[in-house]
This record gives structure tokens, sequence and C-alpha cells, in this order.
């Protein structure tokens, strides 16, 4: 049940330079390579002799990128994975996309800017149809000259009464000539020598001055016909533009697919101009390979390589642990779980893997809190109409439904009636105390598998006293498992005595002189650290435990919900009952069936991994093609 990432061995790999980009060909071709970079032989080996290649690669996949960004056909896979690519043949197809690269962009330039144009027209020819009933040429109220002050805007509706005679008063005349939603659109003339009485009252009105475009110079309708026009050519040129860079794509498609063939037979060397060191004719690069591949990459290079190279691999040393790549490896049933593992974080190296303990206690506790012949089936079944689209959720959702037919059986529930099947043991309904007993003893054993998981790793990494001495380690446990002595004394037998609180108080002693010895303040600063972790661990092992009452406490959420749909139901006629219970049980299955995969998530989060497990490893990432 439980599994670790997959074996790694750090290989070091020196070999003639001419060798370099046909081994990193060969290695991409394989997929089982992880580069990394080594700091270590800087002074020794102070040549990148892949960043000039790089550079040219980097240069030709920008414009490659660029061009194809107006492409719509799809290109094809290269036929010949064993071919090099020389830097001469980047250099050249690099001239050539640049040149190419000038053209298209040209065409596409003129599409932008035409387009453009057709937005600014369609804008202008929208905001025309405003000023239609003003038989004027529209440059005049652009312009006001010496003695007379000509001013356009917007008024709210409920002001224009009190401004018109206001402005009557001042000498000034305003008219509609538009009106909008809650405002009017307005011109105002009169007297250039009233222009500052008249601000005050236009700003008391909220009067908002419009800008009339450059563009309106003349009699509105002759306008439209000129505009119009304007749509007509520009849409006839950008027909024709198009027309022209699909011509234009079309035959350069060959050199674009010869580019995607070269830059895909490229990357792998390319991908290893900071990994690449050396110095005169020899190259030397470091990665990390799953152990089990040392024979098969070996055999590979011997059989491509020219020139005699040699390999070295080394089992990680304890201080590279954090650094080493983790390559989880799991069957089809389980990969749709390692995909919520990683929504956490990746496993270190050194960590267990939990994605196998993860999947089983993840169903397991669906099925406990939503345990229901009738409603399993559907979750089971009905995920399977998803089959194509979302495999993963596909796999996990049967998985979940399986795992609520089989406890519903346990329940006797099917489609919230509990009188149709009998229970393989109890019904939550009936026994509510066994089910929150049963809930807890889950919620101990799994917070005591969790720290198990810590101690283990502690161990692997050479943490050894905090394995033994922390919170999370040997004196945690010993402590979390005499709480739960205590407990059970306490509310069994009613005695809380000397055993019990020897039991609590020397792990507790432990870890409170660990913490102790860990914090480097003064001593009124390490007391409270001291006090404050002391009390944070008493409080997650209590929290922590009663975190998975909610198993207990959605399971007889289940029976509630089911018993209110029966009620309204039975409150209904022949018809309305029926619809009743099939609309109470969907809502029932979406909605609760919802509410329990997160809360189950959330137990497998926050009181798991996050006792045990750091998400903080590296992904593998191998080069490849």
């Amino acid at each position: 049940m439980l599994s670790i990432p997959v074996e790694m061995k750090k290989i070091s790999l020196t070999m003639m330079d001419a060798d370099a980009q046909r081994a990193a060909l060969t290695l991409a071709r394989m997929t089982i390579l992880h580069p990394v970079e080594d700091s270590q032989n800087e002074q020794q080996l102070p040549e990148f002799p892949a960043t000039p290649y790089f550079d040219v690669y980097h240069s030709l996949y920008t414009k490659f990128s660029k061009i194809t960004g107006f492409v719509t056909e799809v290109f094809r896979e290269p036929t010949d994975f064993t071919q090099l690519v020389t830097l001469e043949q980047l250099q050249e197809m690099d001239a050539q996309l640049k040149s190419l690269w000038a053209l298209v962009s040209n065409v596409e330039e003129q599409l932008r800017q035409n387009h453009e144009k057709m937005l600014s027209t369609r804008q202008l020819i929208k905001s025309l149809h405003k000023f239609d009933s003003l038989d004027l040429d529209l440059s005049r109220l652009k312009r006001s000259s010496r003695f007379l002050k000509i001013m356009v805007g917007t008024v709210p509706s409920v002001n224009f009464s009190r401004l018109e005679k206001a402005l009557s008063l001042a000498e000034f005349m305003i008219r509609t000539f538009y009106t909008g939603e809650g405002v009017q659109h307005v011109v105002m003339i009169g007297s250039s020598q009233q222009q500052t009485d008249v601000h005050e009252l236009l700003k008391s009105a909220d009067f908002r001055e419009l800008v009339i475009p450059e563009e309106f110079s003349g009699n509105p309708s002759r306008l439209r016909l000129d505009l119009n026009n304007q749509l007509s050519d520009l849409e006839i040129e950008i027909k024709a533009l198009n027309k022209k860079s699909s011509e234009l794509l079309s035959s350069i498609m060959p050199t674009l697919q010869k580019s995607k063939d070269l830059l895909i037979l490229a990357k792998p060397y390319a991908s290893l101009a900071t990994v690449l060191k050396g110095q005169g004719g020899l190259v030397f690069m470091q990665g990390w390979i799953p152990a089990d591949s040392e024979k098969i990459i070996k055999k590979q290079l011997e059989n491509e390589l020219q020139f005699p190279f040699h390999m070295k691999l080394n089992n990680p040393e304890i201080k590279e642990l954090e650094s080493v790549p983790s390559l989880l490896r799991h069957s089809w049933i389980f990969k749709p779980f390692q995909s919520l593992v990683s929504n956490f974080g990746i496993p270190n190296y050194a960590e267990v893997d939990p994605t196998v303990l993860f999947s089983f206690s993840y169903i397991l506790m669906f099925g406990m809190m939503f345990g229901d012949v009738g409603h399993g089936a559907v979750i089971a079944l009905g995920s399977l109409i998803f089959w194509k689209r979302f495999p993963s959720v596909t796999i996990i959702a049967v998985l979940a439904g399986l795992s609520s037919i089989g406890f519903g059986f346990v329940y006797g529930s099917l489609f919230g009636y509990e009188h149709i099947l009998t229970p393989l043991w109890m019904s939550p309904m009936h026994d509510p105390v066994l089910v929150l007993l049963l809930a807890l003893v889950w919620g101990a054993f799994f917070l005591v598998i969790s720290n198990l998981l810590a101690i283990r790793n502690y161990l692997v990494v050479g943490l050894t006293q905090q394995a033994f001495y922390s919170g999370k380690g040997i004196a945690g446990l010993l402590f979390y498992l005499a709480a739960l002595f205590s407990g059970y004394q306490l509310m069994k037998h009613g005695q809380f005595g000397v055993l019990e609180m020897l039991s609590l108080f020397l792990p507790m002693a432990v870890i409170m002189r660990y913490q102790w010895k860990q914090t480097s303040a003064g001593f009124f600063e390490k007391a409270l650290v001291v006090l404050i972790e002391t009390l944070e661990q008493i409080i997650s092992s209590v929290s922590g435990t009663l975190s998975f009452l909610r198993v207990a406490a959605f399971s007889l959420n289940h029976i509630a919900l089911a018993a209110a749909v029966f009620s309204i139901a039975a409150m209904m006629g022949t018809t309305g009952h029926w619809i009743t219970i099939v609309l109470g049980n969907i809502f029932i299955i979406v909605l609760e069936g919802a509410i329990v995969a997160i809360q189950c998530l959330r137990l497998e989060y926050y009181e798991g991994f996050s006792r045990f497990f750091s998400g903080k490893g590296k992904a593998f990432e191998p080069l490849k093609l």
C-alpha cells in the first residue's frame, strides 16, 4: 500500500564534443534523463559548447512561433528522429525565416491596420446616428467665434427643464437633438461674454461636454454615405489581404514544416546549453536517471556514439536527497489519484509517495460518509458517460460509487430507504453512537499512520533527533497514544491516575526539552515558544481526531436528508410523491455527493498530508524531443 518515488541514480557522462549532440538526441528519445547543472567543475570545465547552438535555436524558435501564430494547418511529426541538426542548418533556416517573417508581418500589419480602421469607422457610424436630426455641417459645432459660443454635450433629463430656464435668463439657447436613456444630447448657443456664469450653471446641472470626432465634417446624411463607402472599401481590401496572406502562408508551409522538423531534432542539444560543460574536445554532463535504466542507457550510447565515452553512476548522497527529482509510476487505476496528490505537492525523493494510501483511504471514507446502494450505483454508472472526455474523473467516480454501494449494504440503505435492505452490520440511523465511536477510531488510526510515515521520512533523510524527539516524531506519537489511552480510561472507567499522568507528561517533557534546545532566543522568549508549541501539540492532537467526526456526521446527515425528502413527499399526492422522491434523490446525489468528496479531500490534505508530506519535491522532467 505504501510506495516511494522510483529509485534514482546520478549519471555523469564524459564524451567527445563531436558526440554531444548525438548523445542528447539519443537520451531525448529514451526520455529517461533529468539533466542537472554541475556547479562543482566550473574552473576545470569553463566552456559551454552548446550555448551558441542554443542562441540560434532560440532565435529560430521565436521567428517560427511568430509566423505559425497565423497558420491554421497542422504540422506532421518528423519521420526520422536520428537526424542531427548542425549549427549551420539552424543559421540558414533562421535567415530564411527572418525574410519570411518580413513578408508575413507586412501583410498582417496591413490587415491589423485595416481592421482597426474598420472598427473605428463602425464606431463613427454608430455615433453618427445621434446627430441625424441636425441638418447642418457638423464641423460648425466644433468652432466658436469671438462673439458666439457653441457647446455640445449631455445633461440628465431630470435637470434639462431647470437648465433650460436658467440658460434663457443668461441669453443662451439650448436645444435637444437626441434623447438617450436618462440623458439628453443638447447643443447650446450664446454670447461668449456670458461663458463664466454659464459654466457654473452647466456644472450644477451635471452637463458633460461631448467631443465631436474630427471625421464629422459635413451633413450627417452625407457623412453616413461617405463612412459606409469607406467601410465597403475596407472590407474589399481586407478580403484581398486575407487571400494574399493565405496564399503566402500556403507557399511557405514546406519551409515551416522543415523548420519544425529542425526545431524538434535540435531541441535536446539546445536544452543542455547550461548543463553541458567542457574544455577542448571533451564535454561533461550530469543528470538523474531511474536506477533500472542503467544498462539500456549504456547499450544505446554504445550503439549511437562514434567515439569512446565514460559513464559513471552514483547513488544519491543524503545531502542531495532534496534535489533528486521524484518519478512516480502507478498503474492506470491510481493515476487519477496521483493528480490529486500532485495538487498538494510533489513528494520529495526521500518521502513516502502517498498516492496508493490516499487512493484507498479516500475511497473508503467516501463510502463511509455516503453509504447508499442506490446512490452509489447512480454515481458509478452515471459517471461512465464521461469516460471519453474525463477518464480520470470517471475512474475516481466509479470507485467512489462502488464504495458507496458497499457501505450501502453495510448500512442497509437504498435510495434513502432504510427498511428495504437488511444491514450487513449496522444502521447509522439506529446506532448513531457506534457510528461516532467508529469515526473516532478511524481518525485515530489515520493519524497514527500519518505519524509513523513522518518518523520514517525523518529517519531516511538523517533527521534522527527530529524523528525521536519532535512533536511529529516518536515522542509526539507516544504522547498521542497516551492521550488516547487516558481518554479511554477516563470515559470507560472514570479514572485518571498516576499511570495516565506519567504517560502524558513524559513524552510531552521530551518534546518540550527538544523545542527548548532547538530555539535560539532569550529565556523568556524560549519559554513562550515552548509553551506555544506544547499547546499546539495538544490542540492538534485533539482537533485532528475530532475532525474525523465529520465521517460519522455525514453518514447521519445522509439519512437526515433522505428523511426530509420522504417527509415532503408524504404531503404530496401520488404523482407529486414520486416526483419529490426522484428530485430529492437527485439533489442528495449531486449536492451531498460533491460536499462529501470535498470533505474527504480536506481530511486527506490537512489531517494526513500536512503531518508527513512536505510536497516540496521536484518533478522528474526528462530530456525529450
